[in-house]
């Protein structure tokens, strides 16, 4: 039986591109998803995890002072990247009236989505409602209890003693985010408890603040960028993982003789970069995409805190490696534990799924 998670969570917004929330960074409001208050630092990538710097992530030679994103319609992709279970549906409610009766939770099959894994909401009314802020629900545990409830039900049944789910009300989301004429990503991070959810490196796992009585589920809320050239694949690279530090993110291609690239400089927690997006390498200079690797470096250090294959990230992902062209954009997005953490806990190790960044 599980326990029910009364959390906020924490918001972070990379907000490189959401003209609504221009200025906008990590949110001192955690209850409300809108701008920072008069003062606080304002960059692209504002973190909340640890050892988190204001700061901005840009890859050398990529500058984009008067940079013009693309418009096109407006597009939403959401991933699960809650660290401590296996799947997760959503309640997506109308803020601040909205009960969560007669409306049905998203996915609507009862088995969630899957940690890791990404989907578009298409058509967006599917699942967010018109015209109105949104708080979501992360709802998480026994998930075959859900089935045929409304959200309304769902969140009275996480709200019973010893509960088969636990529901974690998310920060709310500004109804303008949704009228952006953008390719928006939202990602449900950090852990949203449970019964037995606790362990010596749970904080390795779940970021600086879990315990089991303070889950740490949050939101990372972004726009992806539409900015493509022709002859080049186009990279960026979003940070949801509420456990890992400030990181260089760094890709070797599938070729034996090449030494790779830096993505990206200095990435906190809820930061998406760079902008504009990396175009350094071609489809060719990648090599065989199943044997390249995703690494992680401390800033300024040249020790190598983790490697992914992008094996495991294509099995993440609903991008297969022959849709990885020249002339279209890419997101890869960091969710899990901490680089390095140790598996033999409650959570999920660090790993990134692939996103085409306007799909």
């Amino acid at each position: 039986m599980l326990h029910r998670v009364r959390s906020l969570g924490s918001a972070c917004l990379a907000a490189t591109s959401l003209a609504a929330l221009v200025e906008a960074g990590c949110t001192q409001d955690h209850d409300f998803l809108g701008r920072d208050p008069p003062g606080a630092t304002s960059t692209s990538g504002a973190g909340g995890g640890p050892g988190a710097t204001s700061s901005s992530a840009t890859s050398s030679g990529m500058g984009g002072g008067d940079v013009v994103e693309p418009p096109g319609p407006t597009k939403l992709t959401v991933v699960n990247g809650v660290a401590d279970h296996d799947a997760v549906r959503f309640c997506f409610l109308a803020y601040p009236d909205g009960t969560g009766a007669g409306v049905a939770p998203w996915p609507s099959a009862a088995a969630g989505l899957a940690f890791a894994r990404a989907r578009v909401i298409e058509p967006l009314d599917a699942a967010i409602p018109e015209g109105t802020s949104v708080r979501a629900h992360v709802v998480a545990g026994d998930l075959g209890a859900t089935e045929g409830l409304d959200c309304a039900e769902i969140l009275a049944l996480a709200a019973e003693p010893a509960a088969p789910i636990v529901a974690a009300a998310l920060p709310v989301v500004p109804a303008p985010v949704f009228a952006e004429e953008k390719s928006l990503l939202l990602v449900a991070t950090g852990c949203a408890g449970g019964e037995g959810h606790t362990h010596a490196d749970e904080k390795q796992g779940c970021g600086d603040a879990y315990t089991i009585d303070t889950p740490t589920a949050g939101l990372v809320a972004a726009a992806m960028s539409r900015r493509t050239t022709f002859e080049r694949v186009a990279l960026q690279v979003a940070h949801a993982s509420a456990a890992t530090p400030v990181v260089d993110v760094h890709l070797t291609p599938g070729i034996e003789t090449a030494s790779g690239v830096f993505l990206a400089h200095d990435l906190s927690y809820g930061a998406l970069a760079p902008f504009p997006p990396f175009t350094g390498l071609a489809r060719d200079n990648l090599g065989a995409l199943e044997e390249a690797t995703v690494e992680t470096y401390a800033p300024a250090d040249l020790q190598r805190t983790s490697s992914v294959p992008m094996r495991e990230i294509l099995a993440n992902s609903d991008v297969p490696a022959t849709a990885v062209t020249n002339g279209l954009g890419f997101v890869l997005v960091a969710v899990g534990a901490a680089p390095g953490t140790e598996d033999g806990g409650f959570w999920h190790p660090l790993t990134y799924t692939l996103l085409l960044a306007d799909p």
